[in-house]
């Protein structure tokens, strides 16, 4: 009897394994606008919406993780790049916050508290201090905050000629730092704050996965390779305010929805 029981039982188990392995899903919306976006180095897909809220999701868009904040305010810049610590930079309180993977044991700093002037955009650097863009001063600082000390100082009024300028993002990758103007490119910086290049583009976040960066242009995905220039452009829905690349997969972020495929 035990023998029939457990053959029995064989025979259903790969049945029962395959009814909880849901297909992955293709799409998911929201209720709420979303404000920016980000990836970590395993695939999950980080949202920030209106209002703060901060929600993780795996890379087959299952909801996992959500960071809501004691102050209402949008983010600015969200960068899940680091791997261990999750950072969003608060333009409007002058603030940034790190969180763990997991969207907990949140550490808020206010940046109002450290001897420089508006920020207008913020990012955590490689060795864990911070990035800053003055607007007043028109500098790029790298700034330790252990220490509370400036690291590193960069004018920038004799690299950046645009007068109408619109700092919208910040990114160190591979000890490059990519500071992003709506208006004029994309400047790019050692990790000593010396300015390295120019790339000329149109666009308002820039991205990275292996060696290359990308980045939505128009009706345009430019990906470029970072140390041969290389660069392919290929069509891409206008409706999209942002893309996540990982592995084989894509994901298109829509101002209230996530598309995988």
């Amino acid at each position: 009897m035990r023998t029939k029981l457990f053959f029995l039982i064989s025979s259903l188990l790969p049945s029962i394994l395959v009814a909880q392995n849901p297909n992955p899903k293709d799409s998911i919306c929201f209720n709420n606008t979303i404000i920016d976006y980000s990836n970590d180095t395993s695939g999950n897909i980080y949202l920030s919406f209106k209002g703060g809220t901060i929600t993780k999701l795996s890379p087959t868009l299952d909801s996992l993780y959500t960071y809501s904040p004691l102050k209402v305010g949008d983010t600015k810049l969200l960068d899940a790049g680091n791997g261990l610590y999750i950072f969003a930079f608060y333009d409007f309180f002058q603030e940034y916050v790190l969180t763990n993977r997991f969207l907990s044991s949140p550490t808020r700093t206010n940046l109002s508290d450290i001897p420089l002037d508006y920020i207008d955009i913020a990012t955590q650097s490689q060795d864990n201090n911070i990035w800053v863009m003055e607007a007043s001063g028109f500098r790029l600082i790298k700034y330790n905050t252990i220490l509370k000390r400036i690291e590193s100082e960069t004018l920038l009024t004799t690299i950046i000629e645009n007068a109408d300028n619109d700092f919208v993002y910040i990114k160190e990758f591979q000890n490059q730092v990519f500071l992003v103007d709506k208006n004029s490119g994309i400047y790019v910086f050692d990790n000593l704050g010396n300015f390295l290049r120019k790339v000329e583009a149109q666009t308002s976040k820039v991205n990275f996965y292996e060696n290359y960066m990308y980045y939505l242009e128009d009706t345009q995905l430019v990906k470029k390779e970072l140390y041969t220039n290389k660069t392919i452009r290929t069509a891409f829905t206008n409706s999209a305010i942002g893309i996540l690349l990982h592995k084989e997969n894509s994901y298109t972020i829509t101002r209230t929805c996530l598309y995988r495929k």
